[in-house]
C-alpha cells in the first residue's frame, strides 16, 4: 500500500508539469494571438528590422507606401522607402538602435510611395531581439497632411505678419485698460516713434497719453460694448512730440467664451492732411457764399433737369421779385418756362446740361412773368461730380440794357457823322446821273414834238426807246444811291445772321469811293465763301470805319491804295485784310488804338471810338480784329469771323446782295 502510494506519487509530478508546460504554452499563443491581432488591425504602421530588411510589416505599414505586406517583407530594405536626401540620417539611427548606443529614437522623415509621391512620417523605435539577435521595431505615422496644415499656418503666419509689419495703415492691439498690447511699424511712424517696440514700452495710458480728449476714447469703447465693431471712429491724438494729429479708427472687440472683453484689435488711418482740406473746404465755401451772396451780378444754379435749386441777391433785383425772389424762383423749372423758350434761351440751357459750356452777349431776354424786356450777358457753365458726370449748371448773368443802348447810340451817331462827310461825294454822284436824266429827257421831249411837226412820219421809235432806257438806268442809279445812304443811315438792332460778307464789302466801297478818285481801291475777294456769322448792321459799320480810316491814312499821298481781301481757312473762319500803304501807326502807340476816346487824329475828325467800337462788335459775334503796321509802310487790320451758323443760335440766313430796287 504504501509502495503503490509512492508509485503513485512518482507518475503525478511529470502529468502536473505536462499540464503547466501546455498551460504556459496556451497562454503564449493566446498573447501572440492577441498581439498580432493588434498589430494587424494598427492604425499606426508596424515594423521589425534585422539584417537590413523588414522583417515584419503590418498593413498599415504596407498601406502608408502603397505596397502589398508581401513585397515588403523579406525583400526590401528600409532605404528603399526614404526620401534620398533622409537615407543617411535614417540610417544611422537604425545603427545606432541596433548597435545599442541609443536605446530608442523618435525622430520624422520623408518617405517615397510606390506612385513616387513624397510623404512625412513620424517614427517611434527602439532595440528588440528577434530569433536570438539583435533587431529593431517600431512604429510609423503618416503625418503628411499634418505637414500640410502646418505649413499652411506657418505660411498664413508669415502673410499677416508681412501684412502687419509692411501695412501702411497703423494696427493695434490694446486691452479696455488702456495698455498697447500690439503695434505695428505703420502705427509707430504715425505716433511719431522710431520702431514699435519704442511705442509700446512708452505707452503706458492711452486715456492720457494718446487722447487729446480721454473723453473720446471712452465714447470708442461704449460703442464697442453696444456694437462690438466701430467704423471711421475720429479722434484726436497726441504724437510723441507733442504735436496733435486727427485719426480714423476702424476696431473690435475680442471676447471670450464668456462675452467678456479681452482686447480691441483694429487700423488707424491718419486723416490730419484730410481734416486740414475740409476745414479749407468749408472755410472755401464760406467765402464763396459771401461773394455769391454780395455779387453785384446775378448767380443761380439749375439742377440737370433745369430746376432752379439757389438763387443770390441781384437775380431777385433782376427778376424784380425782390425779397420773395427764392420763394418764387427756387423750384421753378426754366426749361419749361414758356419766355424761356420762346426767346431761345431753352435751347442753350440743354446745351449746358449736357456739357458744353457757352456765352451769350447782349441776349435779348423776358423776365419769366413776361413783365420786362432787357439784354443780357449770360454764361452757363456745367457743374461736374467726383465721377465727371454733369449735376447741373452754374449761371452768371448781367443785365446789359444800357450798354446795348448806349453802344446803339453811338453806332447811329457815327453813321451820322459818316453820311455828312460823304455828302460832298454823294451830291457828286448823283448830280451825274441826274444831268444825264435832264439831258436825255429833253432829247426824249425833242423826239415827240418833231414827230407831231411831221405828223408820225418823223424819227424812228427805236431811238425814243434808246432814250427812255437810258433815263430808266439813271433814274435807277439815284435810287440805288439814295437806299445805300439810307440803309447806313437806318438803325437796326443786333441780330446774328448768315451774311455774304463779298457782297456788303462790294457794295460799301462803291459807296464810300464816292468823292474820293485820287484812292485806289483794290479788291482781292475770293469766291464761294461761306457765309459769316454776325450782325448785318454791326458788319457794315466795323468795315466802313476800319475803311475810312484807311482812306485818312493814305491822305495826300500821290500812289494812295487800300486793298480789301477775303479768304477762308480750314477752322471755320473767314478772313477780311484792310490795308492801307499810308503813314502806318507808331510802335509806341499801336497796344493803345483799341482804347475808347484814343485817336491821334484832330479833334474834328473823331473822338477816338471807332475802332474801339469795331473790337466790341466783333467781340459780340465771335470774331476778332488784329493790326500790324510799319511806320512810313502802312497798316493792315485783319478781322476774323465764324462761319459756323445753326438755327439754335435764333439767327435767320440773310443775303445783302439783294437788291434795293
Amino acid at each position: 500500500m504504501r509502495a503503490y502510494q509512492g508509485s503513485h506519487k512518482t507518475r503525478a509530478k511529470p502529468s502536473r508539469a505536462v499540464a503547466r508546460k501546455g498551460r504556459t504554452e496556451e497562454a503564449l499563443r493566446e498573447s501572440e494571438n492577441k498581439f498580432r491581432d493588434l498589430a494587424e488591425k494598427s492604425i499606426v504602421g508596424i515594423y521589425l528590422i534585422q539584417d537590413g530588411k523588414f522583417k515584419y510589416v503590418n498593413p498599415r505599414f504596407a498601406e502608408i507606401f502603397g505596397y502589398e505586406v508581401w513585397e515588403i517583407m523579406g525583400r526590401m530594405a528600409p532605404r528603399e522607402l526614404i526620401l534620398h536626401e533622409d537615407v543617411a540620417m535614417v540610417e544611422e539611427n537604425i545603427r545606432k538602435r541596433i548597435s545599442g548606443e541609443a536605446k530608442s529614437f523618435h525622430y520624422e522623415f520623408r518617405g517615397i510611395t510606390r506612385n513616387g509621391e513624397t510623404i512625412h512620417v513620424e517614427v517611434y523605435s527602439s532595440q528588440t531581439t528577434f530569433l536570438g539577435r539583435p533587431a529593431l521595431i517600431g512604429s510609423l505615422l503618416d503625418i503628411t497632411e499634418r505637414k500640410r496644415a502646418e505649413e499652411l499656418i506657418r505660411q498664413a503666419e508669415e502673410k499677416y505678419r508681412a501684412i502687419f509689419e509692411n501695412a501702411v495703415e497703423g494696427i493695434f492691439q490694446s486691452t479696455p485698460s488702456g495698455q498697447l498690447i500690439e503695434a505695428n511699424p505703420a502705427l509707430a511712424r504715425i505716433m511719431g516713434y522710431d520702431t514699435a517696440a519704442d511705442f509700446i514700452a512708452a505707452i503706458t495710458d492711452l486715456d492720457h497719453q494718446i487722447y487729446v480728449h480721454p473723453e473720446q476714447r471712452r465714447e470708442f469703447m461704449r460703442a464697442l460694448a453696444r456694437k462690438g465693431i466701430v467704423l471711421g471712429f475720429e479722434s484726436e491724438h497726441y504724437k510723441k512730440d507733442g504735436t496733435k494729429i486727427w485719426v480714423s479708427m476702424n476696431a473690435r472687440a475680442v471676447r471670450d467664451a464668456n462675452n467678456a472683453t479681452l482686447y480691441y484689435e483694429g487700423i488707424i488711418d491718419d486723416i490730419t492732411e484730410k481734416k486740414k482740406a475740409e476745414n479749407e473746404l468749408r472755410l472755401l465755401n464760406e467765402f464763396n457764399e459771401t461773394i455769391i451772396h454780395n455779387a453785384p451780378v446775378a448767380i443761380f444754379i439749375l439742377r440737370k433737369d433745369g430746376v432752379i435749386t439757389s438763387v443770390n441777391p441781384a437775380l431777385a433785383s433782376l427778376s424784380g421779385l425782390g425779397s420773395r425772389a427764392a420763394e418764387k424762383l427756387i423750384g421753378l423749372n426754366w426749361l419749361q418756362n414758356a419766355y424761356t423758350i420762346k426767346c431761345g434761351l431753352a435751347t442753350y440751357i440743354e446745351q449746358g446740361l449736357r456739357g458744353e459750356p457757352f456765352q451769350l452777349w447782349d441776349f435779348p431776354f423776358i423776365t419769366y412773368r413776361g413783365d420786362r424786356n432787357l439784354y443780357m450777358d449770360f454764361k452757363g457753365v456745367p457743374l461736374r461730380g467726383k465721377e465727371g458726370d454733369i449735376t447741373g449748371l452754374l449761371c452768371i448773368i448781367e443785365e446789359t440794357t444800357d450798354r446795348v443802348k448806349a453802344r446803339a447810340m453811338l453806332m447811329q451817331e457815327a453813321k451820322m457823322s459818316f453820311i455828312g462827310k460823304l455828302a460832298a461825294g454823294i451830291a457828286h454822284e448823283l448830280n451825274n446821273p441826274l444831268a444825264t436824266l435832264v439831258a436825255y429827257t429833253e432829247l426824249a421831249g425833242k423826239f415827240l414834238r418833231s414827230r407831231r411837226e411831221y405828223k408820225g412820219q418823223g424819227p424812228d421809235l427805236q431811238e425814243l426807246t434808246g432814250y427812255l432806257d437810258t433815263i430808266e438806268q439813271e433814274a435807277f442809279r439815284c435810287k440805288t444811291v439814295v437806299n445805300d445812304i439810307l440803309s447806313l443811315s437806318r438803325k437796326e438792332g443786333f441780330e446774328i445772321t448768315g451774311i455774304d460778307i463779298n457782297s456788303l464789302l462790294d457794295r460799301l466801297l462803291k459807296l464810300m469811293s464816292m468823292g474820293r478818285p485820287n484812292v485806289k481801291i483794290t479788291r482781292e475777294l475770293s469766291p464761294s465763301l461761306p457765309f459769316v456769322r454776325g450782325d448785318l448792321g454791326g458788319l457794315r459799320q466795323v468795315f466802313m470805319n476800319l475803311t475810312k480810316n484807311a482812306m485818312d491814312a493814305v491822305q495826300g499821298r500821290m500812289d494812295a491804295t487800300i486793298w480789301i481781301r477775303t479768304s477762308a481757312d480750314t477752322s471755320n473762319l473767314v478772313s477780311v485784310e484792310v490795308r492801307d500803304n499810308g503813314i502806318g501807326i507808331p510802335d509806341s502807340i499801336i497796344d493803345k488804338i483799341f482804347e475808347p476816346f484814343f485817336t491821334t487824329k484832330e479833334s474834328q475828325q473823331g473822338m477816338g471810338l471807332g475802332l474801339s467800337l469795331c473790337r466790341e462788335l466783333l467781340n459780340n459775334m465771335g470774331g476778332t480784329v488784329k493790326v500790324v503796321s510799319k511806320p512810313g509802310v502802312g497798316t493792315s487790320f485783319f478781322v476774323a469771323l465764324p462761319t459756323e451758323f445753326t438755327e439754335n443760335r435764333g439767327g435767320k440766313i440773310r443775303d445783302d446782295s439783294r437788291s434795293n430796287r
